[in-house]
């Protein structure tokens, strides 16, 4: 998903507060309506991993750090939230001491937060049971692997953890919503809680899966984020071309599905970009196609894998998106990540059949490549386009489409039988660790919720993966460039194809409008004119 390379000054705090200062001159009052065309996969923050779940879950979670409800270059600059400030770090850096702010807030079902409130996230994600995709995040974390978490402790107001090794990027991977507080006693149940008690400026009061999600203003909330609307209201399961009608007029208030991919152009015409209904906003991601290396056809097939990459049309697949959809790439790292080094290594312009053949000669075996697609939006169409590039190679392509939820549980389960997954990462915060090790580190490939759709398990690349994360600064990022590239020419776990504008369209209502570089539209800070 998405967030990091911030410098962490403690004159930030004064920054976070002018945003503050100007979100409570906003209008407050009324429901906001939001469409989603297919669910979230979960609203229980310790398994929510959709870009649309995390927006949500930037409205209701409480974490120690957090990002300020502003728009620019403030947005992605991390501040303390429930922490009183900046931890006490160990010489040796492997030892944070938080010190969490005494009465800052309360969840909403009255149960006041504290250190333990932590403490318990973290124990919550290690329990095996709950195969949470936050593993990757903590296990860097002394006895991460089980729960409770040795390595997690508290002292009357203090939350000490202790690491493994010096960890550059920890304080900006505690402030994704994995690691929001929970009341302590919350179930340790794998298949989530619907309505789990919230300490941020909203909380969920109901959800039923696949037609509604509801938010109401947290009533104990003590902080100083935004909560301008009532409450939030979700209506899932409406088709693209209406929620674009309904958008426009004024049945609901923002599109967070999207709108059909060829309706772009004529929302950019008809609103202006950037002028209050119509939005282009940067996005780190990178669109790819994950070869399954450990099943099936490209199992041990490396010149398979690469032949595809030849085949692929990366202009065509693209274009399906609509207007201002991004740019075309061949590599993991998007190029506004830092550590990105711009190489050419497979063709970006058209395909170049004459390679991908001669790369796939002897090893197509028996022809047959299950795809695993969404059903929305322009991904039926590119599995189409998919379908006839490797065609031209010798590969019968089996196109299953899903719910978008229901392709990433699939995909996320090991031993799905499936040969490629066509994939978006949109950064959790922005360090190339996010992309390279969370994506292709095969050490942390668990029973379900996986995020390597690959199954990417090489032993040289995992050593190369984890010493580069223990390095800073320049250092560090020269390391992931090069592991980038090596990984794209040696490896080859996928096809990547693009990197992705985010295009958003809201109602004349929609006011107060917000962008975060970490979670999209802040609707927490959203206000109705």
């Amino acid at each position: 998903m998405r967030k990091l390379g911030i410098a962490l000054v403690v004159t930030l705090m004064a920054l976070a507060a002018v945003g503050a200062a100007g979100a409570k001159n906003a209008a407050t009052g009324g429901t906001l309506n939001v469409d989603l065309t297919t669910d979230v996969d979960y609203t229980d923050p310790a398994l929510s991993y959709l870009s649309t779940g995390w927006e949500l879950e930037y409205a209701t979670c409480l974490k120690l750090f957090n990002y300020p409800d502003a728009n620019g270059p403030r947005a992605s600059q991390l501040v303390p939230e429930a922490a009183s400030g900046f931890p006490r770090v160990s010489a040796a850096g492997k030892t944070y001491d938080f010190t969490v702010k005494v009465g800052f807030s309360k969840f909403s079902n009255g149960q006041p937060v504290t250190a333990a409130s932590f403490k318990a996230v973290f124990d919550r994600i290690a329990d095996p049971k709950m195969q949470s995709p936050a593993g990757a995040f903590m296990s860097d974390i002394v006895g991460a692997s089980s729960s409770p978490v040795s390595g997690v402790r508290v002292k009357a107001d203090h939350l000490i953890v202790t690491l493994t090794h010096a960890a550059p990027d920890f304080l900006a991977r505690l402030a994704m919503p994995f690691f929001c507080a929970v009341p302590a006693g919350t179930p340790h149940d794998p298949n989530g809680v619907d309505t789990p008690a919230a300490a941020g400026p909203y909380y969920i009061a109901s959800r039923v899966p696949n037609r509604s999600i509801v938010l109401k203003r947290n009533p104990f909330y003590k902080g100083t984020r935004p909560h301008n609307a009532t409450q939030i209201v979700y209506t899932i399961g409406n088709s693209l071309d209406a929620t674009y009608l309904r958008v426009q007029q004024g049945a609901t208030d923002y599109a967070a599905g999207g709108i059909p991919p060829a309706s772009y152009a004529e929302a950019a015409q008809k609103y202006g970009i950037n002028k209050g209904q119509f939005w282009v906003k940067p996005f780190l991601s990178t669109a790819y196609l994950a070869f399954n290396t450990s099943r099936g056809i490209f199992k041990n097939n490396v010149p398979l894998r690469k032949a595809v990459n030849q085949a692929i049309d990366r202009r065509a697949l693209l274009a399906q998106s609509g207007y201002l959809a991004g740019k075309r790439t061949d590599q993991i790292l998007p190029p506004g990540m830092v550590g990105f080094r711009d190489a050419d290594l497979y063709p970006l312009k058209q395909p170049n059949l004459l390679a991908a053949k001669k790369l796939a000669q002897g090893h197509t075996g028996d022809g047959n490549v299950v795809l695993y697609e969404s059903n929305r939006g322009a991904s039926p169409l590119r599995a189409q386009i998919i379908q006839y590039n490797l065609q031209q190679i010798g590969l019968h392509v089996d196109a299953r489409l899903f719910a978008r939820a229901v392709q990433l549980e699939k995909e996320g389960t090991r031993g799905e039988p499936f040969d490629i997954a066509d994939e978006q990462w949109g950064a959790d915060y922005a360090d190339p660790y996010d992309f390279v090790n969370v994506l292709l580190d095969g050490t942390n490939i668990q029973a379900s919720n996986n995020n390597n759709f690959a199954y990417f398990n090489d032993p040289k690349f995992n050593t190369e993966m984890v010493q580069a994360s223990l390095l800073s600064g320049s250092k560090r990022y020269s390391a992931y460039g090069n592991l980038d590239v090596q990984i794209m020419q040696q490896g080859v776990p996928w096809a990547p194809r693009s990197n992705a504008n985010n295009r958003m369209l809201v109602s004349s209502r929609f006011g107060c409008f917000t962008y975060s570089s970490i979670y999209t539209v802040d609707l927490a800070a959203a206000c109705l004119k």
